[in-house]
């Protein structure tokens, strides 16, 4: 898992990305933490997650007290969603139908319900309102589908430990969790109802770009620059072939052109030769957004450990060396 996956001409890139809601503004997690409870002390370590051969990350969760099904783990998803399938066997009752944009250039029927408990091991928590949406995507384990996504609204409440290495999470309590390692350490930012951190990517004959770029956990997109920041900075001017490509997300589908940075750099560490996906969007989010783009697993699970503070607002990377 330390290397870049080549990209193959043609190939439709699958990413959850981001989700925009046409009624509403940010989403990002305001709920009081006392809904949530451990099972032992004041964290739960070691859950453990499934990554995907294109890099997303899947937990087990059980919702109002089902069975364990597969959730994505999207720190681009401003709002937890749960499938519509998943929802309609639950029993829950939605209300408030509207549309969601995303990666692609159309909308998404979204509606939402409320008040639903979920369980990981070692933790349970309760969530106000969540998405309710077809999540139609390719499941990474065959003959289970994808029964939501856990957004930021999740991450948010947690100090979230992710251990790319062995494969697993910890959820830490924001009062009593204290950092002793000697990872880089950035600051984050709300950015378009992201949670952004600063980066410099360098691209073959033009001037190192530095941003502040979204994180996203939910792509494999490695670097992701959204339309209008391509257009402002004539990134498509770096002298390299590149090739076009399409991207599946939210909202259907849309056009990119696939290439290669010459780095990345993230705090201390340069990261050589990472993917990056041009957006060529007219409509949706990568071409309405102001901010330069996204970064996604492709580039963080170069890293041994990556840990979420929103509390503090600082994403701490561990290199793996």
């Amino acid at each position: 898992m330390k290397h870049l996956r080549k990209l193959l001409p043609g190939i439709l890139v699958i990413t959850f990305l981001s989700i925009c809601f046409s009624h509403g503004g940010p989403r990002v997690a305001a709920q009081a933490r006392e809904d949530i409870r451990y099972s032992r002390g004041s964290s739960a370590l070691a859950i453990p997650f499934e990554l995907s051969e294109k890099g997303h990350m899947f937990l087990r969760v059980r919702v109002n007290g089902s069975e364990p099904l597969l959730f994505g783990l999207d720190s681009g998803f401003e709002q937890t969603a749960i499938s519509t399938k998943q929802a309609q066997a639950l029993g829950l009752k939605l209300y408030g139908d509207t549309k969601a944009t995303g990666v692609g250039e159309g909308e998404d029927d979204i509606a939402f319900t409320s008040n639903v408990r979920f369980d990981l091991p070692g933790a349970s928590f309760r969530l106000k309102e969540i998405g309710v949406l077809a999540l139609d995507f390719t499941s990474p384990v065959a003959g289970e589908p994808i029964g939501g996504i856990l957004g930021y609204d999740f991450i948010s409440r947690f100090v979230v430990r992710i251990d790319y290495v062995n494969e697993v999470i910890d959820l830490n309590s924001p009062r009593t969790y204290r950092y002793r390692g000697r990872g880089d350490i950035l600051p984050i930012r709300i950015i378009d109802n992201y949670p952004s951190i600063p980066a410099t990517v360098s691209l073959p004959g033009l001037a190192p770009v530095t941003a502040l770029f979204g994180i996203d956990t939910g792509a494999e997109s490695g670097i992701f620059f959204n339309s209008k920041f391509v257009k402002r900075r004539r990134l498509l001017d770096s002298k390299q072939q590149t090739t076009e490509a399409g991207m599946r997300g939210i909202g259907g589908t849309s056009k990119i052109r696939l290439g290669r940075a010459t780095n990345v750099r993230l705090g201390r560490t340069v990261i050589a030769n990472p993917v990056v996906h041009f957006s060529l969007a007219t409509k949706g989010e990568s071409a309405e957004t102001q901010s330069a783009g996204q970064i996604s697993n492709e580039i963080f699970r170069q890293f041994k450990v990556i840990i979420f503070d929103q509390t503090r607002r600082r994403l701490i990377l561990e290199p793996d060396n």
